[in-house]
C-alpha cells in the first residue's frame, strides 16, 4: 500500500469515526441526569464505592481492543434499533415512574442497541464485554438488597460459629449473634459479604478479561469470584471473633475489623490468584 492509499484509509477511518461517536455521546448525554444521585451512592455507601473505578475499567477494555476495532469494517444492522428503543423505553419509564433502578439498568441496553445498530454484530462483539461491565456499577434495589443481605447474614453466623467451634473457640449462637465467653458479637449488614459482592464480582471479571488464558479458564475465574467472596468474608468473621476471645475485645477497633471491604478485597484477589496459578500450571503440563 503506498503511503497515498494509506493517507486516503487514514481519512476515511477518521471520518467514520467522527460520524460514529455522536450517537454515544447523545446517548450518554440522555443519561446524564442520572449520574449525581448515582455518584451520590457511590460516595455515601463504601460497599458501592467500587462504581467509580468501574467506567474507568470499562474503557480499559474498549481500549484494549483498539487495534482490532481499527480494522473492523462498519455494517449497520437494523436488529440494533429496537433494542436501543427498549434501552430509552426504560430510561423514560424509570425517570417518570421514579424507578432509578429501571432507569439506569436500560443504561447498558441502549449502549448495546446502538454498537448493533451503528456498528455491526461484528464491532459489537468486541465491545459488548466493556458495555456490560458497566452493570457493575449499578446498585441493587435497596429491598432486594435488604432481603438478601439478612439471609446471608445468617449463613455468615452459621458458618462462622460452626468454624470456632472447630477452631475450639466456645461460642453459642443465636440467629446472627455469636456469644463468647467473654463478648457478643453481631454479623451486621456491614459485615455481610453481599454489600459487597457486585464489587468482588467486579474485580474477578476485570481480572479474567486481562488474564491472557483459554477461555474456559477465564470462566473458573469469574465463577470462582463469588465462593471466593463469601468464604473470604467467612474467614474474616471467624478470624476477628477468635482474636476477640483469645486476645480481647480490642481487636474490634483494628483496621482488620474496620476496613472489612478492603480485607475481602485481598482475600479475594489473593485466591484468585493462586486458582489462576494452580490453572495455568495444569493447562501447561496438559499434552499438547
Amino acid at each position: 500500500m503506498t503511503t497515498a492509499t494509506a493517507d486516503v484509509h487514514l481519512v476515511r477511518d477518521r471520518a467514520t469515526w467522527v460520524w460514529f461517536l455522536p450517537p454515544w455521546l447523545a446517548a450518554l448525554a440522555l443519561y446524564a441526569q442520572l449520574f449525581p444521585a448515582l455518584v451520590s451512592e457511590w460516595a455515601k455507601f463504601p460497599s458501592l464505592s467500587h462504581g467509580f473505578a468501574i467506567p474507568f475499567i470499562a474503557g480499559y477494555l474498549l481500549w484494549a481492543r483498539r487495534d482490532l476495532l481499527r480494522v473492523l469494517p462498519f455494517e449497520p444492522n437494523a436488529w440494533g434499533l429496537p433494542v436501543m428503543v427498549l434501552g430509552l423505553l426504560g430510561l423514560v419509564v424509570g425517570v417518570r415512574g421514579d424507578e432509578p433502578f429501571v432507569a439506569r439498568i436500560s443504561l447498558p441496553v441502549t449502549l448495546f442497541g446502538l454498537a448493533l445498530f451503528l456498528g455491526g454484530w461484528r464491532i459489537t462483539r468486541q465491545v459488548w464485554a466493556a458495555i456490560a461491565y458497566l452493570l457493575f456499577m449499578i446498585p441493587l434495589p435497596w429491598a432486594t438488597v435488604k432481603l438478601v443481605t439478612y439471609r446471608s447474614r445468617l449463613f455468615d453466623a452459621d458458618a462462622s460459629a460452626y468454624l470456632l467451634g472447630w477452631l475450639g473457640v466456645p461460642v453459642y449462637q443465636d440467629g446472627v449473634m455469636l456469644h463468647l465467653a467473654n463478648i457478643s458479637l453481631e454479623v451486621a449488614d456491614d459485615c455481610s459479604s453481599i454489600p459487597a459482592i457486585a464489587a468482588l464480582l467486579s474485580l474477578g471479571v476485570a481480572y479474567a478479561a486481562v488474564a491472557r488464558r483459554p477461555l474456559w479458564v477465564r470462566l473458573v475465574l469469574i465463577g470462582a469470584t463469588l465462593p471466593f467472596a463469601i468464604g473470604a468474608n467467612i474467614v474474616r468473621i471467624t478470624s476477628t471473633a477468635a482474636g476477640a476471645y483469645w486476645i480481647g475485645p480490642w481487636t474490634l477497633h483494628t483496621s482488620y475489623h474496620m476496613f472489612n471491604g478492603t480485607v475481602n478485597f485481598l482475600f479475594t484477589f489473593m485466591m484468585l490468584m493462586a486458582l489462576d496459578w494452580v490453572l495455568s500450571r495444569w493447562v501447561d503440563r496438559r499434552p499438547a
